[in-house]
Protein backbone atom coordinates (compact mmCIF):
# COMPACT_ATOMS: atom_id res chain seq x y z
CA UNK A 1 0.00 0.00 0.00
CA UNK A 2 0.99 3.49 -0.73
CA UNK A 3 -1.16 5.09 1.36
CA UNK A 4 -2.49 3.40 4.60
CA UNK A 5 -5.82 3.84 5.48
CA UNK A 6 -5.85 1.34 8.17
CA UNK A 7 -4.89 3.65 10.14
CA UNK A 8 -8.04 5.95 9.38
CA UNK A 9 -10.01 2.94 10.05
CA UNK A 10 -8.44 2.22 13.11
CA UNK A 11 -8.97 5.66 14.80
CA UNK A 12 -12.62 5.57 13.58
CA UNK A 13 -13.07 2.38 15.56
CA UNK A 14 -13.44 4.57 18.35
CA UNK A 15 -10.91 2.16 19.98
CA UNK A 16 -8.71 4.84 20.73
CA UNK A 17 -11.75 7.32 22.48
CA UNK A 18 -14.83 9.22 21.01
CA UNK A 19 -14.53 11.39 18.24
CA UNK A 20 -16.23 14.50 17.13
CA UNK A 21 -18.37 14.78 14.29
CA UNK A 22 -15.64 16.85 12.60
CA UNK A 23 -12.90 14.63 13.60
CA UNK A 24 -15.15 11.58 12.49
CA UNK A 25 -15.39 13.66 9.23
CA UNK A 26 -12.25 14.50 8.48
CA UNK A 27 -10.86 10.81 8.92
CA UNK A 28 -13.45 9.65 6.68
CA UNK A 29 -12.35 11.79 3.84
CA UNK A 30 -8.68 11.14 4.81
CA UNK A 31 -9.60 7.55 4.27
CA UNK A 32 -11.05 8.45 0.92
CA UNK A 33 -7.75 10.45 -0.15
CA UNK A 34 -5.61 7.36 0.87
CA UNK A 35 -7.59 5.09 -1.23
CA UNK A 36 -7.82 7.35 -3.83
CA UNK A 37 -4.07 7.88 -3.59
CA UNK A 38 -3.39 4.18 -3.60
CA UNK A 39 -5.67 3.40 -6.78
CA UNK A 40 -3.57 6.74 -8.96
CA UNK A 41 -0.01 5.76 -7.81
CA UNK A 42 -0.88 1.97 -8.64
CA UNK A 43 -1.93 2.90 -12.35
CA UNK A 44 1.15 5.66 -12.68
CA UNK A 45 3.11 2.79 -11.73
CA UNK A 46 1.62 0.29 -14.17
CA UNK A 47 2.02 3.04 -16.61
CA UNK A 48 5.04 3.69 -16.17
CA UNK A 49 5.56 -0.72 -16.68
CA UNK A 50 3.89 -0.77 -19.28
CA UNK A 51 5.27 1.74 -21.57
CA UNK A 52 2.34 3.90 -20.94
CA UNK A 53 -0.50 2.17 -21.95
CA UNK A 54 -3.82 3.48 -20.60
CA UNK A 55 -5.44 -0.13 -20.96
CA UNK A 56 -8.97 -1.01 -21.19
CA UNK A 57 -11.24 1.97 -20.27
CA UNK A 58 -14.50 1.29 -18.50
CA UNK A 59 -16.66 3.57 -20.03
CA UNK A 60 -20.21 4.97 -19.64
CA UNK A 61 -22.65 8.23 -19.16
CA UNK A 62 -21.70 10.32 -16.63
CA UNK A 63 -21.98 13.78 -15.61
CA UNK A 64 -18.48 15.77 -14.70
CA UNK A 65 -19.87 18.23 -12.05
CA UNK A 66 -19.40 15.63 -9.51
CA UNK A 67 -16.41 14.40 -10.28
CA UNK A 68 -14.68 17.83 -10.57
CA UNK A 69 -16.15 18.78 -7.43
CA UNK A 70 -15.52 15.69 -5.61
CA UNK A 71 -11.64 16.13 -6.62
CA UNK A 72 -11.08 19.15 -5.23
CA UNK A 73 -12.87 18.44 -2.13
CA UNK A 74 -10.36 15.90 -1.37
CA UNK A 75 -7.52 18.00 -2.53
CA UNK A 76 -8.87 21.02 -0.66
CA UNK A 77 -6.25 20.49 2.40
CA UNK A 78 -3.61 20.14 0.14
CA UNK A 79 -4.89 23.23 -1.69
CA UNK A 80 -5.40 25.68 1.75
CA UNK A 81 -1.50 24.12 2.85
CA UNK A 82 -0.47 26.26 -0.34
CA UNK A 83 -2.68 29.30 0.27
CA UNK A 84 -4.60 28.65 -3.18
CA UNK A 85 -8.13 29.14 -3.82
CA UNK A 86 -10.18 27.24 -6.07
CA UNK A 87 -13.44 28.67 -8.52
CA UNK A 88 -15.31 26.09 -9.91
CA UNK A 89 -17.11 27.36 -12.96
CA UNK A 90 -18.95 24.51 -14.46
CA UNK A 91 -21.59 25.86 -16.60
CA UNK A 92 -24.87 24.00 -16.13
CA UNK A 93 -25.06 23.31 -20.08
CA UNK A 94 -22.50 21.07 -19.83
CA UNK A 95 -23.23 18.18 -21.09
CA UNK A 96 -22.76 14.58 -19.91
CA UNK A 97 -19.90 12.62 -21.05
CA UNK A 98 -18.67 8.52 -22.33
CA UNK A 99 -15.49 8.31 -19.96
CA UNK A 100 -14.05 5.89 -17.68
CA UNK A 101 -14.23 8.05 -14.23
CA UNK A 102 -11.77 6.84 -12.04
CA UNK A 103 -9.14 7.45 -15.01
CA UNK A 104 -10.95 11.33 -15.52
CA UNK A 105 -10.39 11.56 -11.61
CA UNK A 106 -6.68 10.63 -12.55
CA UNK A 107 -6.44 13.36 -15.36
CA UNK A 108 -7.78 15.59 -13.03
CA UNK A 109 -5.85 15.45 -10.31
CA UNK A 110 -2.60 15.80 -12.41
CA UNK A 111 -3.69 18.80 -13.19
CA UNK A 112 -4.44 20.59 -10.30
CA UNK A 113 -1.46 18.82 -9.18
CA UNK A 114 0.44 20.89 -11.57
CA UNK A 115 -1.35 24.25 -10.42
CA UNK A 116 -0.66 22.86 -6.60
CA UNK A 117 3.17 23.29 -7.82
CA UNK A 118 3.46 26.19 -9.60
CA UNK A 119 1.03 28.96 -9.03
CA UNK A 120 1.95 31.49 -6.27
CA UNK A 121 0.47 31.39 -3.25
CA UNK A 122 -2.90 33.45 -2.76
CA UNK A 123 -3.94 33.08 -6.23
CA UNK A 124 -6.77 31.34 -7.76
CA UNK A 125 -7.06 28.14 -9.26
CA UNK A 126 -10.00 28.16 -11.67
CA UNK A 127 -11.69 25.13 -12.77
CA UNK A 128 -14.44 25.62 -15.57
CA UNK A 129 -16.54 23.03 -18.32
CA UNK A 130 -18.03 23.55 -21.44
CA UNK A 131 -19.55 22.13 -24.71
CA UNK A 132 -17.45 22.10 -27.25
CA UNK A 133 -17.93 20.69 -31.05
CA UNK A 134 -14.95 19.02 -33.01
CA UNK A 135 -15.76 17.42 -36.05
CA UNK A 136 -19.95 18.07 -36.24
CA UNK A 137 -19.13 16.20 -32.52
CA UNK A 138 -20.30 17.28 -29.38
CA UNK A 139 -17.58 17.04 -26.48
CA UNK A 140 -17.23 18.12 -22.51
CA UNK A 141 -13.73 20.41 -22.12
CA UNK A 142 -12.22 20.28 -18.87
CA UNK A 143 -10.25 23.51 -18.43
CA UNK A 144 -7.86 24.23 -15.17
CA UNK A 145 -6.57 27.78 -15.02
CA UNK A 146 -3.69 28.73 -12.87
CA UNK A 147 -1.33 32.07 -12.29
CA UNK A 148 1.44 30.03 -12.54
CA UNK A 149 5.08 31.18 -14.45
CA UNK A 150 3.64 29.41 -17.99
CA UNK A 151 4.53 27.47 -20.42
CA UNK A 152 7.39 28.64 -22.78
CA UNK A 153 5.64 28.21 -26.37
CA UNK A 154 8.43 25.87 -27.17
CA UNK A 155 7.56 23.73 -24.53
CA UNK A 156 3.61 23.35 -24.69
CA UNK A 157 3.39 20.35 -27.27
CA UNK A 158 6.60 18.20 -25.83
CA UNK A 159 6.06 18.71 -22.11
CA UNK A 160 3.03 15.68 -23.04
CA UNK A 161 5.47 13.17 -24.29
CA UNK A 162 7.27 10.98 -21.11
CA UNK A 163 10.02 11.72 -19.14
CA UNK A 164 9.95 15.51 -20.15
CA UNK A 165 9.99 18.68 -18.15
CA UNK A 166 10.45 21.89 -19.06
CA UNK A 167 11.09 25.10 -17.34
CA UNK A 168 10.02 25.46 -13.82
CA UNK A 169 8.76 21.80 -13.77
CA UNK A 170 12.93 20.99 -13.52
CA UNK A 171 12.60 22.35 -9.97
CA UNK A 172 9.50 20.73 -9.12
CA UNK A 173 11.17 16.96 -9.12
CA UNK A 174 8.93 13.99 -10.32
CA UNK A 175 9.12 11.79 -13.63
CA UNK A 176 8.10 13.80 -16.22
CA UNK A 177 5.11 11.00 -16.41
CA UNK A 178 2.58 12.65 -15.31
CA UNK A 179 1.33 14.87 -18.35
CA UNK A 180 1.93 12.07 -20.99
CA UNK A 181 -0.12 9.54 -18.84
CA UNK A 182 -2.91 12.45 -18.90
CA UNK A 183 -2.76 12.37 -23.13
CA UNK A 184 -2.81 8.88 -23.09
CA UNK A 185 -5.70 8.84 -21.36
CA UNK A 186 -7.78 11.71 -22.98
CA UNK A 187 -6.58 10.07 -26.60
CA UNK A 188 -8.06 7.13 -25.21
CA UNK A 189 -11.22 8.54 -24.89
CA UNK A 190 -10.63 10.09 -28.37
CA UNK A 191 -10.44 13.72 -27.06
CA UNK A 192 -7.50 16.09 -26.83
CA UNK A 193 -5.34 17.89 -24.50
CA UNK A 194 -3.30 20.84 -24.31
CA UNK A 195 -1.81 23.87 -22.81
CA UNK A 196 -2.18 27.47 -23.90
CA UNK A 197 -1.49 30.87 -22.29
CA UNK A 198 -3.92 32.34 -18.93
CA UNK A 199 -5.49 35.41 -20.10
CA UNK A 200 -3.56 37.82 -17.61
CA UNK A 201 -0.84 35.39 -16.93
CA UNK A 202 -0.09 31.50 -16.54
CA UNK A 203 -1.53 28.31 -18.35
CA UNK A 204 -4.79 27.40 -19.43
CA UNK A 205 -4.58 23.13 -19.52
CA UNK A 206 -7.47 21.90 -21.45
CA UNK A 207 -8.84 18.74 -22.16
CA UNK A 208 -12.08 16.77 -23.97
CA UNK A 209 -14.08 14.52 -23.70
CA UNK A 210 -16.56 13.04 -26.11
CA UNK A 211 -20.46 13.47 -25.32
CA UNK A 212 -23.31 11.17 -26.04
CA UNK A 213 -25.81 14.26 -26.96
CA UNK A 214 -25.93 15.21 -30.14
CA UNK A 215 -25.13 19.05 -31.38
CA UNK A 216 -27.17 21.36 -30.98
CA UNK A 217 -27.38 25.40 -30.54
CA UNK A 218 -24.20 27.29 -31.39
CA UNK A 219 -21.52 25.59 -29.26
CA UNK A 220 -17.87 27.15 -28.91
CA UNK A 221 -15.59 26.50 -31.79
CA UNK A 222 -12.57 23.87 -30.93
CA UNK A 223 -10.97 22.85 -27.71
CA UNK A 224 -7.46 22.22 -25.79
CA UNK A 225 -4.66 23.99 -27.95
Amino acid sequence: MHGDPGLNRLLLSGRFGELSDKQRHFLEESQKSCQRLNTFIGNLLEAARSGLAVGPLEVAEASLAPLVEGVVRHLTPLLEEHRLRVELALAAETPRARCDPPRVEQVLVNLIGNALKFAPGGSVVEVVSRAVEQGGRRFVEIAVLDAGPGVDPRDRERIFDPYVQAGESRKAGGLGLGLAICRRIVEAHGGRIGVEPRPGGGSRFAFTLPSPEPVAGHLADGAAA
